[in-house]
């Protein structure tokens, strides 16, 4: 997948049922992963999110999240996968389908090194990637129809979460007074500056919580619909009783959750915030009603956002804080949004904050509990009670008498369904492993499901041609056929745009092209979160393709303005297109234009307007056009004089027609007309001709030039003669060599140059330039020096004395041999005890020389023997395209001593110690702190404490040298857990001062404890006792003059 210089976005689509995901569940994306190479330190990737209808991406995603940043590393061009940990968790609501997760790279125009970074796939994949940007996508494209095509891009993108099944009954249980919808702003006020609280009262007894059982909330849920970015908000849970708001106090303060940042949130795009409690909050048994508040915490700027509603909620939703001292309220005091007199006559009433709670119900005194699958679309319900390790039998009692024999089950986890519409008690008898018996009960209320009948697909024909749209749809008995004589239900429609109606208008126009899905949701209308699903698809019929119809013109010479057409020429292309089966004509009157169609005369001077309907013999759809008869007059094509040209080689072929003329020519002043060209085959040549053109029928070839009237399409034609004369002959000169003489110049001899090219060939003038177009003196010098490096090439053109248009070129290069080369070292090492060095170079060349600076010549072929210390030259030879060239090198041959360490630097008890390794001797040598690693360099740093044998040694073998040496340095921190590793404190190279000792004592001073060299260390007790993780202090005495104190840091 190849890349861009502007924005781009990579996308995968996943149906979340593939995933385990129903409709019914809400889907907590915590984490995303996406596979890239080419990155820079801090490019910026951003993770969005949409939701999705059955149609593909392209067609109208809604977004759900936008903006998550990650900041990817360094990568080069192997891929690698970036994770990223959402700060804020992105909640995908209940009742979607389907998601596109959207991975774009932001553009970083205020970093140097800001490039593209490139997507990456995977070898093997089972669905679609898709792609938008570059400046030429703008929706969502399926990377198999990119031009060029990508059919395996396989981008790498995922991403990971959790789900949560809001549940009524059972051990785990949501208190939401927002039972089913999306969230969607509100007319709700918000404060910059301020603090401000959004609360939802609950009853624990109407979510099956008894005062028996406790609650632990982990997780809470608000709707926003805009947020600055600069805040984060925290979910307080307060105990509130029956006189609530009145009763109200901070006091009664079950507990809080931590501060969770906001991330940027559009108001065009509503979203649900969900906070994971890092420490949950337990609702105690005996509680009765809780208050579920979020308050916001500024962390920057104006800290200013706006909470979601939703469009149906059970209960009041109240508020505190900014904005409510309006005369009469106090901001400290909660007040319900229905309160007509709050701000505004009136008051909030669309405000049905979205907050919700989530957790665990925990009976305090029974050992088990009952949970039932509550889904409102099924009479079929699912019970069952854990922990079920422990439990010997049981007994249920589902309430429903009228069910007989089905109303009692002895099975773990059984199913009931249940006869009619009511509220159930359900009973649950336990015999434990142990003997005991436990009597578990719960109250459930059962409500039949409403049906959503089929309904035919509809179809209509289409509008215009390939729009896909029609605006005929007869959707007037949708309704009826959905409810099938069901009363009291509220039907809702969503087209395939995402739109809702209560009723559809009628007729109906699609908007999405050729085939759109709406989907039916029938629902009880005391119970709209309660509802059932089906769908029909809304089916255009295309109409005719008439494109291919076009106006009819006839060209004439006569004054009066009629002329004859032949229309069965029309109807004859017309049927020729698919499942078409009739054509009519009409004329502008309405007549239609009866048989024989090929004799058709026009009825209206100079121009008539005819109408075309054509059917279709699938669904009787037709298409209509219009076109025109035309009668016009014909331009003059005047005559033109014949062009002569240059025969370059005696075949009858010039390249140097002047065709500048022939339009000026040919037109003689007439306006509004076109110039046009055709070979003597009739094939279309380029208007205007090239100039200079070149003949394709050698002597004499003729083109036919046509003038057309541009408004009427009639035109005039004339001939174009083109005749050829002779051009000069040229021989292409050999290639000419020179050895370098530096920098890939030489000088060339050049004057044989003109001789080789025109031989005896006389009345040519002859003209040279250099390979940056510049002319250079005729006759070439015979000493000519090249003007670009290694490799010019000499441009030269003769022309015809006579005719300076006929003219011949050619060219030859100059090409300078490399020197004869080879690689051989600087320096040579030899050890004073070894009686010579054999060296050698490649065998291949022509001719050697080695030479001592003292002894002179010492060898003539590829290899030497080397004695003497001191300075060497070797010069060698080849001859290249017969061309000698000669090259020498200089090297050196050194003898040298074995080495001997002269002294050893060192620093210890600080924040850098270091070891420095002094050595006398000239030959190349290597050191080492273990005689194991060894490196050019004499410095070692950060070194930590401890007894060194420090070494240094010749590369050559030429002896070593070697020294010993104590650092004393001591840990910053040790965490005495006993697992192994930095259990004990001790001071690193104590052991080669057997006197010293050390003191260690806590930050006031006190002694913990008294170490020598041959303790093992501190284990961090004192007097058997545990110190803390603190910073502690310590004083060492060598008994050498040498005291030292410092901090370290206990760890636990």
């Amino acid at each position: 997948m190849t890349s861009c210089q502007y924005e781009e976005s990579w996308s995968r689509a996943f149906t979340l049922s593939d995933f385990g995901i129903s409709t019914a569940d809400q889907f907590i994306i915590t984490s995303g992963q996406v596979a890239i190479s080419n990155s820079y330190e801090g490019a910026r990737l951003i993770f969005n999110f949409y939701s999705l209808n059955s149609e593909a991406p392209e067609y109208n995603p809604q977004r759900i999240s936008y903006g998550n940043l990650v900041l990817a590393p360094e990568i080069g061009d192997t891929p690698e996968i970036v994770q990223i940990d959402f700060a804020s968790p992105i909640t995908i609501p209940a009742g979607v389908e389907r998601i596109l997760v959207e991975v774009t790279q932001m553009d970083d125009i205020y970093n140097d090194a800001y490039k593209k970074v490139l997507i990456a796939g995977t070898e093997f994949d089972n669905d679609t990637s898709w792609y938008r940007g570059c400046r030429l996508y703008y929706t969502h494209i399926a990377t198999e129809n990119l031009t060029p095509a990508v059919p395996d891009a396989n981008f790498f993108i995922n991403v990971t979460g959790y789900k949560i099944t809001p549940s009524n009954l059972g051990s785990i249980t949501t208190l939401t007074n927002n039972p089913c919808g999306d969230p969607i702003k509100t007319s709700m006020f918000s404060c910059s500056y301020s603090k401000l609280f959004w609360a939802r009262l609950f009853n624990l007894e109407d979510f099956g919580i008894s005062t028996n059982e406790e609650l632990t909330i982990n997780l809470g849920q608000i709707g926003i619909t805009s947020s600055d970015g600069g805040t984060g908000i925290q979910f307080n849970i307060y105990e509130v009783d029956e006189n609530f708001p009145d009763s109200f106090s901070e006091t009664n303060l079950i507990g809080s959750s931590q501060v969770q940042r906001l991330p940027y949130v559009s108001d065009y795009y509503p979203q649900i915030i969900t906070v994971n409690f890092e420490t949950p909050i337990t609702v105690p048994n005996n509680v009765t009603r809780i208050l579920v508040e979020v308050t916001n915490v500024i962390s920057w700027g104006s800290g200013v956002f706006f909470v979601a509603g939703t469009e149906q909620d059970v209960g009041d939703s109240w508020y505190r804080g900014c904005g409510s001292g309006s005369p009469g309220y106090s901001m400290e005091d909660y007040v319900s949004m229905v309160d007509p007199a709050f701000r505004k006559p009136g008051g909030y009433p669309d405000a049905k904050f979205y907050i919700n709670v989530t957790g665990n119900v925990n009976h305090v005194t029974n050992d088990f509990s009952m949970n039932i699958s509550n889904i409102c679309s099924e009479f079929l319900k699912e019970f069952s009670v854990t922990p079920t390790d422990n439990i010997a039998s049981i007994a249920w009692d589902f309430g429903d008498l009228a069910s007989g024999v089905e109303n009692s089950s002895t099975d773990i986890s059984p199913f009931h369904d249940f006869s009619v519409d009511g509220t159930y008690s359900i009973t649950a008898t336990v015999t434990a492993t142990d003997g005991s018996i436990e009597i578990l009960t719960e109250t459930i209320k059962v409500k039949e499901p409403p049906n959503a009948y089929g309904i035919d697909d509809i179809h209509a024909c289409e509008d215009s041609y390939n729009t896909g749209v029609s605006s005929s749809f007869n959707v007037g008995q949708v309704t009826q056929q959905v409810l099938g004589g069901q009363n009291n239900m509220t039907v809702t429609f969503i087209d395939g745009s995402g739109n809702t109606y209560t009723s559809l208008p009628n007729p109906f126009t699609n908007s999405v092209s050729n085939k759109e899905t709406i989907t039916v949701r029938v629902a009880h209308n005391n119970a709209p979160c309660c509802y059932s699903e089906t769908s029909f698809d809304l089916i255009v019929n295309p109409i005719p393709d008439l494109s291919s119809v076009t106006d009819l013109i006839v060209c004439s010479n006569e004054t009066d303005g009629f002329a004859t057409f032949d229309l069965e020429q029309v109807q004859q292309a017309i049927l020729g297109v698919n499942n078409i089966n009739s054509v009519a004509f009409y004329r502008e009157n309405g007549n239609q234009i009866q048989a024989p169609l090929d004799l058709v005369e026009n009825q209206t001077i100079n121009e008539e307007v005819i109408k075309v309907r054509a059917y279709e013999n699938v669904n009787n759809c037709y298409n209509e056009t219009t076109f025109k008869l035309m009668v016009n007059p014909l331009p003059i094509a005047h005559d033109l004089d014949i062009l002569i040209g240059c025969d370059d080689n005696d075949d009858g072929i010039s390249e140097y027609f002047d065709t500048s003329m022939v339009e000026s020519q040919v037109l003689n002043n007439q306006m509004n007309l076109t110039v046009s060209y055709f070979d003597a085959n009739g094939n279309s040549l380029p208007s205007p001709l090239n100039n200079p053109y070149t003949n394709t029928i050698a002597g004499e070839e003729t083109i036919t030039v046509r003038v057309t009237n541009t408004q009427t399409s009639c035109y005039d034609e004339t001939p174009l003669v083109l005749r050829t004369s002779t051009r000069p002959q040229l021989n292409m000169p050999s290639t000419v060599y020179a050895c370098d003489l530096g920098n890939g110049f030489a000088n060339f001899d050049l004057s044989h140059i003109e001789e080789e090219i025109i031989a005896s060939q006389t009345g040519l003038n002859l003209f040279y330039f250099d390979a940056n177009g510049v002319e250079l003196g005729s006759p070439l010098t015979a000493s000519y020096k090249n003007s670009i490096p290694w490799n010019e090439t000499i441009t030269v053109r003769a022309e015809n004395v006579l005719n300076a248009s006929c003219y011949a070129e050619t060219s030859f290069n100059l090409i300078v041999n490399e020197l004869p080369t080879t690689t051989l070292e600087k320096s040579y090492y030899l050890c004073h005890l070894e009686p010579s060095l054999s060296i050698e170079v490649e065998s291949g060349f022509d001719y050697y020389s080695w030479s001592h600076e003292n002894e002179g010549a010492i060898s003539n072929t590829h290899e030497v023997d080397l004695v003497h210390a001191g300075n060497y030259t070797l010069t060698i030879g080849k001859r290249t395209n017969d061309e000698y060239c000669e090259n020498s090198f200089e090297f050196e041959l050194i003898r040298s001593t074995p080495p001997t360490i002269t002294e050893v630097r060192y620093k210890d008890l600080s924040d850098n110690d270091f070891i420095e390794i002094l050595a006398s001797g000239d030959g190349d040598f290597e050191y080492s702190l273990d005689g194991v690693n060894f490196q050019d360099s004499n410095y070692f740093s950060n070194v930590i404490g401890g007894t060194y044998t420090v070494m240094v040694r010749d590369k050559e073998g030429c002896g070593q040298d070697s020294a010993d040496v104590t650092l004393i340095d001591y840990p910053k921190f040790f965490t005495p857990n006993n697992d192994g590793n930095n259990d004990y404190w001790q001071i690193f190279g104590i052991d080669q001062y057997p006197d010293a000792y050390v003191h260690i004592y806590d930050q006031y001073g006190k002694l913990l404890a008294q170490l020598t060299p041959n303790d093992l260390g501190w284990d961090g007790l004192f007097n058997g006792k545990e110190m803390p993780t603190n910073d502690y202090w310590f004083k060492i005495n060598l008994q050498n003059g040498t005291i030292f104190s410092a901090h370290f840091t206990l760890k636990r």
